[in-house]
């Protein structure tokens, strides 16, 4: 990863729970780009597992709020996306256009394109 990925990730999860634009505005980035740079990468459930680890853990030492019903949220889309990442990671292709929009996550609700197959 570039040095830089902490900080875009950082960008794209503030822009995904509706905080300012930063990862499209000053990033350049878009839904369809964050996927991009998964696909083909194999990712496995350990990786994921230990992403999600350093995720949590640094959201304790930098002192993110930890009510339960933001933790709920922020565990809810931090596992939402690593999921879809591995998932689009044994991709070839990237299965988000560029025209479609952010994710917005919100207080609960089951979000994302993903659609299992019937």
């Amino acid at each position: 990863m570039s040095p830089e990925h902490s900080q875009h990730v950082a960008h794209f999860i503030g822009e995904v729970f509706g905080g300012p634009n930063v990862y499209t505005d000053v990033d350049a980035g878009s839904h369809a780009s964050m996927v991009a740079h998964h696909v083909g990468k194999s990712l496995t459930e350990a990786q994921r597992r230990r992403w999600m680890q350093l995720l949590l853990d640094s959201a304790d030492e930098i002192g993110l709020a930890d009510d339960p019903e933001f933790r709920s949220a922020l565990v809810g889309y931090l596992e939402w996306g690593s999921r879809l990442a591995v998932l689009n990671s044994n991709s070839t292709e990237n299965p988000v256009s560029p025209e479609e929009p952010m994710p917005r996550w919100g207080w609960g609700e089951t979000k994302g394109p993903y659609q299992p197959d019937l």
